[in-house]
């Protein structure tokens, strides 16, 4: 058994390590709560594009509509945009998604890897991937300015035909108990992704857009990528904090176990102290009354 002088230097380490835990936890609370009512503004938006264009794709006559956004080539190059956390002491949440990110990937040659997310790029480089670009910092605190700046670069590749596909790879936020990896494809835009759509107004006659459809459909898309991507940022970010939240509270409860088990040995080590000097006095008493 260690000595009450160890025991109590281990014991105060733990209080403190019991500290950080317990703060981190109440901060990353603090942070999915925010998150979470930021998913709630974005949803509205997002429900309202997305049955316009769903409206667009699934009502139109194909000769009426010929765009580069709503056709799927086949053999051409994937970009995968994998979104991880900058730090640490999150749990499993970054390891799941890069997994699923390297899973996805084999099914493609030589895909294009975008990274935003210290923890993603770090996993990618001890794997021997080098991705062709990586941001840090909007994990943290997600903007719409980062979203469109983001969104406009993977359009530009699409437009360009670099890439004919894209894919988002990133964690859903179900709840503050589930978050789940997700391979989300958003270009191009298929009439099954939109299956989950109801119509706002249901109606059979023939739809007028002015200037034309393919106009209005061109100026769309990019508002839409912009809303995906910041949706997901923000569906990340909540999953983020609460993998952090539920490591942070496992990781409190342990150290609350470790200061009872703690606390009970420098008590019997007191104990045993006390004892061993009662004997040591009663016996020095027994061998001067001998005497």
């Amino acid at each position: 058994m260690e000595n009450i002088s160890e025991l109590k230097q281990h014991l105060h380490a733990v209080e403190q390590t019991r500290q950080i835990s317990n703060a981190m936890y109440l901060l990353a609370t603090s942070r999915m709560k925010k998150s979470m009512q930021n998913i709630e503004y974005n949803l509205t938006y997002m429900r309202r594009l997305r049955a316009t264009i769903k409206d667009i794709v699934s009502k139109t006559k194909h000769n009426m509509l010929s765009d580069p956004f709503i056709e799927l080539t086949e053999g051409g190059k994937a970009l995968f945009f994998v979104i991880t956390s900058d730090k640490g002491l999150c749990g499993g949440y970054n390891s799941t998604v890069f997994n699923l990110a390297m899973e996805k990937m084999r099914e493609y040659s030589s895909p294009v890897v975008y990274s935003l997310g210290l923890k993603g790029t770090e996993m990618f480089v001890s794997h021997g991937i080098t991705p062709d670009d990586n941001w840090y910092g909007a994990s943290q605190k997600p903007s719409l300015y980062a979203a469109r700046s983001l969104a406009e670069q993977i359009v530009e590749l699409y437009d360009d035909c670099s890439v004919s596909e894209v894919y988002v790879v990133y964690t859903e936020y179900v709840n503050s108990a589930l978050q789940r990896p997700v391979c989300k494809r958003i270009l191009p835009l298929l009439r099954r992704d939109f299956g989950d759509v109801e119509y706002e107004n249901k109606y059979s006659a023939e739809v007028l857009y002015e200037p034309d459809i393919q106009t209005v459909f061109d100026q769309m898309v990019p508002q839409y990528i912009i809303g995906v991507i910041y949706d997901i940022m923000m569906q990340s970010a909540a999953s983020e904090n609460a993998a952090r939240m539920t490591a942070m509270q496992n990781a409190t409860k342990n150290a609350d176990k470790m200061i009872a088990e703690l606390t009970g040995q420098i008590n019997a080590a007191r104990q045993l102290a006390i004892t061993n000097e009662i004997t040591e006095i009663a016996a020095a008493s027994q061998t001067q009354g001998a005497v």
